[in-house]
């Protein structure tokens, strides 16, 4: 019982028989008070300070101690050397749109220009919420990180100032239709006899389109854009209307001296006079009239 108390009494040592008594030869890290070894605490404030490199904090065991870096640094030999997170092999440690900045032992995120922090995470800033961010003429146009200031669609830049542009002078109309020029933007318009919206244009055949273009005793001639009306033989134009021609009264329709015209509606005919006869060829005169005492005579 009494060698198991000694053993007892000298952990973490060498227990030393001596006269009617004993003593401990104590352990590396463990100090000696006679008759039993206690552990030295090389972190205590007593001792060296220095006993840990810097970076490092110092951590007692029992006969010993350890020296953990901090937190953002890492043992390289003997040395705690910061780690630079920003250049971490699994990527950046900050969100997207934003910067990395190393120091000692950490580090912090900025937001890129254009971002604001929103929690953990960087947010676009909407410059357009912001009314004197472009001109007054101008429109503003929300971009990733930026933004953009330009003139509404119909104007352009000109001395610091947003103008209408004349896109009639660029042809943008059909060859055929008319440009008019408004304040950011130009009609196209076909000219009368045209169908289309402006940017193309098709002859319209009125001959077709319309249930009565012409009178009736005439024929319809469509033409690009417009349309005649041709009255038929024996009838000639007076405005809209086809009226007959009195051909007894050009000439005597042509007729033979020796016969009398007589108009009809749309034609005529020449009729021998008492005592003539019709020719072969035409048998109302036409072609002439010949004496009745001459043929008697054959």
């Amino acid at each position: 019982g009494l060698f198991g108390k000694l053993g007892e009494l000298c952990t973490n040592g060498t227990c030393m028989n001596a006269v009617g008594s004993y003593y401990c030869e104590c352990n590396k890290g463990f100090r000696s008070n006679v008759t039993e070894c206690v552990d030295v605490d090389e972190c205590s404030d007593s001792l060296n300070s220095s006993v840990c490199q810097i970076h490092s904090t110092c951590v007692n065991i029992p006969g010993s101690y350890l020296c953990p870096c901090h937190e953002g640094f890492i043992l390289n030999g003997t040395e705690c050397q910061d780690m630079d997170e920003c250049h971490d092999p699994d990527g950046t440690p900050c969100p997207d749109n934003s910067f990395c900045n190393n120091t000692a032992g950490s580090f912090f995120c900025v937001c890129s220009p254009g971002y604001k922090p929103i929690s953990l995470a960087c947010e676009d800033i909407d410059e357009c919420n912001d009314n004197t961010t472009c001109r007054f003429d101008q429109v503003c146009t929300n971009l990733p990180g930026a933004y953009n200031c330009s003139c509404p669609t119909g104007y352009h830049e000109e001395r610091q100032a947003c103008v209408d542009t004349d896109e009639c002078y660029y042809s943008p109309c059909h060859p055929l239709a008319r440009c008019w020029n408004t304040p950011g933007s130009y009609s196209c318009q076909c000219p009368t006899g045209f169908a289309g919206n402006g940017s193309w244009c098709k002859d319209v055949d009125e001959c077709v389109a319309l249930t009565t273009p012409c009178h009736p005793l005439a024929q319809c001639h469509n033409t690009p854009g417009s349309f005649v009306c041709v009255c038929i033989e024996g009838f000639m134009s007076v405005g809209t209307l086809c009226v007959d021609i009195d051909e007894c009264l050009q000439a005597d329709g042509q007729c033979h001296s020796a016969a009398t015209c007589i108009n009809y509606v749309g034609s005529f005919k020449c009729s021998c006079n008492h005592g003539w006869d019709a020719t072969n060829e035409n048998k109302h005169g036409k072609g002439g009239c010949v004496d009745q005492r001459l043929v008697t005579k054959k």
